[in-house]
């Protein structure tokens, strides 16, 4: 899908409705009550008449249409208002994709038109969109929050109207919306583009369920997250989640692992439930960005002081130790010496918290506030917030949890003076630590790619040679020279038909050598008990040969084998690891880190082509796994980092390969070793 620009959609000089808009009670004329309602300066237009839509459209000079047509009238609609100059359209209507059927090459005609004409097309089936600085409302909605900083889009209507529902009661500011509906050609890489560049937004958020072009929204991603940070709602992760985004809307989810590994790479705070998505949002909407971990606690309870320090321990966010300059004004302050939390007492008044607070800010130590806020009898916390209203918060983010009712009014209050409310300190925790981490992400360098050298003629004749024959899942030395041309190393490993020519390779590689069973008819060798290792002698050799020639017989008696793989063993301190590639249908290659023995715990994955700081974030987080399963250090571990940054290169150099799987990678002070490899071709449609 190309980058069409979309300004056109938040930005028009004149809006027209197209359709029955003197028809009470249609779509039509609900849109053109909205539009007249709010405070946009533009021209609107009602058209109810499709035959003079270039007349009409051409004298009101109208960039932004809303079609309220039938699906199938709306393709040639779009295309005679391209004709008229118009350079975008909204679609609320359903009957497209949503529907199935005809409705499927209808969206598909719509798309053609608005890319070929370069037509912003939004939706179709979508709720309209809200541009809060133009005064623009096109859009059903009815009830909408105030002016401010947030910018969100979904391809649901249901979400959409959840977020702002939420944005109302908690008058939290927004500045532009978009209901993406099915994105027949204004897709999540589209909006983020513009958003990026919009003066008026703070923070963007939005919802996903799938993603249309998703290694363009990766890839648009990491360069808008430099500039303003992007909270995602997550759907569609679990199984049962993609085939319910499939069911509505076709096969748009991939992975997990390839969502999260994205979403990684390109610095998007992804969040898989409604509530800390919405807390996580008005933090960064409501607060400029902490410049370290460091939070003091504020708080009239004991017993809330302990819960919101037990909240921290949770998260990067640490307790600060005050300064003494700090720790003597508070002594005086209070009657006590200070700890952290602070415990101000039930009897504290607004003064108190005020007078505490300024303290706090003014240390060079504190880097965040948590006022934790119970209501004993008498505590009049609207007086409270009012008084630390008054603080020069001196840009040290300031946020608030009420413990016990919350009323609307003074949740709105406290977001009208800055401070973000939630409704406890875990939630404030989990907030404040997503501000946190984008800032750390933000200071890292930008991400550098790296080619590595290859023998591309080698590696592509290892590839004809084996589609010519048929090979589709292959194993062992078969993927060896593919391995070569890309500078792997492996041990030396040689085909033994008979136990006297085990004996023999294994006086020639040296002992200790390890036997595998080499059968076209067994691919994983773990199944049957196929290797035997530590071979010290080719006495030792030629029995091991015989007993797992018998052993493997005995357990799959239909299997051809060919004889035994004597393979040379990596002597000195190790540490195995297990690298694999999957080509996800929509992100492409996703490479993965993790121990071998089919343990899934901890594996790290991020999306292919793998930059420096990728592989080296990879390692980061396998290393103290494998140090707290035995793994030994000093070890090469640049070396897998090299390891996963060449399987990075060559996923992407031949997509005809579906899976490659090392596995175990033995790293060792020498460097890394591929002991055992499995490649599988992508199935011949």
């Amino acid at each position: 899908m190309q980058d069409i620009h979309v300004g056109a959609l938040f930005s028009p000089q004149a809006v027209a409705v197209v359709g029955p808009c003197h028809e009470e009670g249609t779509v039509a004329a609900r849109f053109l009550a909205r539009l007249r309602e709010w405070a946009y300066q533009g021209a609107v237009t009602a058209v109810n008449c499709q035959d003079s839509l270039p007349e009409t459209l051409a004298l009101a000079g109208v960039d932004l249409a809303v079609v309220c047509l039938p699906p199938v009238q709306v393709p040639g609609a779009v295309e005679r208002l391209a004709r008229a100059g118009v350079r975008a359209a909204l679609v609320p209507g359903s009957g497209f994709a949503d529907r199935g059927g005809e409705g499927y090459f209808l969206e598909k005609r719509l798309a053609a038109v608005a890319q070929k004409a370069n037509v912003a097309v939004l939706g179709p089936h979508c709720l309209g969109v809200v541009s809060w600085p133009e005064g623009l409302n096109a859009s059903l909605l009815e009830k909408l929050p105030p002016s401010g900083g947030v910018a969100f889009f979904s391809p649901s209507a249901t979400v959409s109207g959840a977020v702002v529902d939420w944005a109302v009661a908690e008058g939290v500011g927004f500045s532009r919306l978009a209901a993406l509906g099915n994105r027949a050609a204004v897709d999540e890489a589209s909006i983020l583009q513009y958003l990026a560049e919009d003066t008026e937004t703070r923070v963007i958020a939005g919802y996903l369920e799938g993603v249309f072009a998703a290694r363009r929204f990766a890839r648009v991603s990491q360069t808008v997250t430099r500039v303003k940070p992007v909270v995602m709602l997550l759907g569609g992760l679990t199984a049962q989640g993609r085939q319910a985004v499939a069911a509505a809307a076709g096969p748009l989810a991939g992975s997990e692992a390839a969502y999260r590994a994205a979403l990684r790479q390109a610095g998007i705070i992804g969040v898989s439930d409604l509530e800390t998505f919405l807390d996580t949002v008005k933090a960064f909407a409501l607060l400029p960005e902490p410049s370290g971990p460091h939070v003091a606690i504020l708080t009239n309870s004991g017993g809330a002081g302990v819960l919101a320090a037990d909240a921290l321990s949770a998260t990067r966010l640490e307790l600060a130790r005050f300064s003494r300059a700090t720790a003597e004004a508070l002594r005086r302050q209070t009657g006590a010496w200070p700890a952290n939390p602070l415990d101000l007492g039930a009897e504290a008044t607004p003064e108190d918290f005020a007078a505490t607070l300024r303290l706090a800010v003014a240390d060079p130590r504190v880097r965040l506030v948590l006022a934790v806020i119970a209501r004993p009898a008498g505590t009049d916390v609207q007086a409270v917030l009012d008084a630390m209203a008054q603080v020069d918060r001196q840009d040290t983010p300031v946020a608030l949890c009420v413990v016990g009712e919350r009323p609307g009014a003074l949740v709105r209050q406290a977001h009208a003076q800055g401070m973000p409310c939630f409704s406890s300190p875990a939630a404030a925790a989990r907030a404040l630590d997503a501000m946190l981490a984008y800032g750390c992400w933000k200071e890292e360098p930008f991400p550098v790619e790296v080619c590595y050298r290859r023998d591309s003629t080698k590696a592509e004749l290892w590839l004809r040679e084996a589609m010519s024959v048929g090979h589709r899942d292959m194993a062992g030395p078969a993927v060896f020279p593919l391995l070569e041309a890309y500078e792997l190393r492996h041990p030396a490993t040689e085909l033994a038909r008979t136990s006297k020519t085990a004996a023999r390779i294994a006086r020639r590689l040296g002992a200790p050598v390890a036997l595998k069973i080499a059968s076209p008819h067994i691919q994983h060798k773990s199944d049957v008990d196929g290797v035997e290792l530590g071979l010290a002698d080719p006495e030792a050799v030629r029995q091991g040969f015989v007993r797992l020639a018998h052993r493997v017989q005995r357990l799959r008696p239909e299997a051809f084998i060919s004889g035994c793989w004597v393979q040379e063993m990596i002597a000195g301190p190790v540490v195995e690891a297990r690298v694999w590639v999957v080509r996800d249908p929509l992100f492409g290659p996703v490479v993965r880190l993790g121990l071998c023995e089919g343990d899934h715990h901890g594996v790290s994955a991020r999306l292919a082509p793998l930059s420096l700081t990728d592989a080296s974030r990879m390692v980061r987080e396998f290393t103290p796994l494998a140090a707290s399963r035995g793994g030994r250090q000093p070890m090469q571990l640049r070396a897998l980092e090299d390891v996963l940054l060449t399987v990075s290169q060559l996923a992407l150099d031949m997509p005809e390969i579906y899976t490659v799987e090392l596995e175990p990678v033995l790293i060792t002070p020498r460097g890394a070793w591929i002991v055992d490899a499995r490649v599988c071709l992508v199935p011949v449609e």
